[in-house]
């Protein structure tokens, strides 16, 4: 093949893919297999080592960019939303510049630069894949409008969640699945596991965690040491999620280290900070950290989750595959919010020893039992006030919470026809970051501040309560 015409195939191969293959589905999931197959076919030419194998890998990759990139800046249905040009035409420089784990402050600059609506990412075009409808690239827009909580998850939304919940696959769990029949069906075994009687029996296992972390903190303060605080919330976290889960303790409080289990979990569960704009690499890269299995459960009768959900694998063996995922899933949402949730709270009681004072007092004069979580929410206002202000300058979830429109699009900032309201199009892929949402001064006043009078006896300092969504409204 003469050096024009093979860089002439190259170009046409690589606009065909684009506008024939890559541009319709979702290939997040394929991406490793991609990858591995371009790099094999590469190699493959590249062993021929002649120039005409050179400018046919080149004129591929050129033309398949070139298209990518005409086709994000100038003709997508998002192309009028503000935003900045290398999010336009790359969710790879997204990736850049949130790579020190600080994609919240990303965001929010985005926010201060371009207003409530920001085009920041790309997607695919119409194509039913496991019952998903999508939409071409880039098509993701993150927004900071107030009212975008009860749009994306109220009981009139019809979003689903995006590609960013497949992030365990081929594992699911409750969380990640993105069919609502399934998740409905999932939940009702979850459910099963949260009665009275169940929740009494995970409250006293808790309460002997508590009283771990109080010794080790005592045990500091009589030798007059300064408590590194921060691994001691997040054992305490895994602790009690791993017996609850499990019927079986991490032991990280007595043993007063971190369990290596939880170690390749949180390291391969960091690689979410600064992929989580790009599915399609969180995939690749998880293809090459270790895998996390589900620990051995102790054998138990008691009403637990971990109960209901082995019994249930072991009557439809369908299930067996949920287990790693669910097991996943309890003991990180269930650690990691508690123990960031601590630190915030912990970190602000220093600044401000009169909110601990003050629900010292709260204690003191009630005489509540600390023992009952739901007496002291009900005699301690104060204290629960402090909980509501550290969710709300610090959520668990900063960026979190990726949805999809569906064929009807949806209306923000008010309905068709109305001043304000602005239209998301159909399939578009909507981010909600509540660091910065729940950090807007026109819905909080002084809304940087820890202030969590706000949440009692003071609640004109709230002028929106829309904006406060710190675990979202929905699944």
């Amino acid at each position: 093949m003469n050096n024009p015409l093979a860089l002439t195939v190259g170009a046409v191969t690589g606009v065909v893919m684009h506008h024939g293959v890559f541009i319709h589905g979702e290939w997040h999931l394929q991406a490793p297999s991609i990858l591995v197959g371009h790099v094999s076919v590469f190699a493959v030419l590249l062993l021929a080592s002649t120039r005409s194998s050179w400018l046919l890998i080149a004129g591929y990759l050129l033309s398949l960019f070139a298209s990518i990139t005409i086709y994000r800046l100038f003709f997508h249905p998002l192309r009028h939303f503000p935003g900045p040009l290398g999010a336009r035409i790359s969710k790879l420089w997204h990736v850049w510049q949130a790579r020190k784990c600080k994609n919240f402050l990303v965001l929010d600059a985005l926010h201060a630069q371009y207003g409530d609506f920001v085009r920041t990412g790309m997607s695919h075009p119409p194509h039913i894949t496991r019952g998903i409808t999508n939409r071409p690239g880039p098509n993701e827009l993150t927004i900071f409008h107030p009212d975008i909580y009860i749009a994306l998850d109220g009981p009139k939304s019809h979003c689903i969640k995006a590609e960013w919940y497949d992030l365990l696959h081929p594992r699911q769990s409750l969380v990640t699945t993105r069919d609502k029949a399934i998740h409905a069906a999932r939940r009702r075994q979850w459910n099963r596991g949260f009665t009275a009687k169940s929740l009494a029996q995970y409250e006293a296992k808790i309460l002997t965690y508590i009283d771990d972390l109080d010794a080790l903190i005592s045990h500091d303060a009589a030798h007059q040491n300064t408590t590194e605080i921060n691994p001691l919330f997040y054992w305490f976290g895994f602790d009690t999620m791993g017996d609850f889960v499990f019927n079986k303790s991490f032991d990280m409080l007595h043993r007063g280290e971190w369990h290596f289990v939880i170690v390749l979990l949180r390291r391969a569960m960091s690689i979410l900070g600064p992929l989580s704009p790009v599915p399609w690499v969180v995939q690749i890269a998880f293809r090459l950290c270790p895998r996390v299995g589900i620990l051995p459960a102790n054998p138990t009768q008691t009403p637990d989750v971990a109960f209901y959900l082995l019994e249930d694998a072991k009557t439809h063996a369908s299930q067996i595959p949920w287990l790693t995922g669910d097991s996943i899933l309890a003991i990180v949402a269930g650690s990691e919010p508690t123990a960031s949730t601590l630190i915030g709270i912990f970190c602000e009681l220093a600044r401000g020893p009169v909110h601990a004072d003050r629900i010292y007092r709260e204690i003191r004069t009630t005489g509540v039992d600390v023992n009952d979580p739901r007496a002291l929410a009900r005699e301690c206002p104060h204290l629960e006030a402090v909980v509501a202000e550290a969710l709300r300058l610090y959520p668990a979830l900063l960026t979190g919470g990726y949805r999809k429109t569906q064929g009807e699009g949806m209306w923000m900032g008010g309905k068709h026809g109305e001043e304000g309201a602005v239209f998301v199009p159909p399939f578009t892929t909507v981010v909600a970051p509540r660091f910065s949402v729940m950090r807007r001064e026109d819905c909080f006043i002084r809304a940087s501040e820890f202030l969590p009078e706000r949440w009692s006896d003071e609640p004109w300092l709230v002028r929106n309560r829309a904006a406060y969504a710190p675990f979202g409204t929905g699944i």
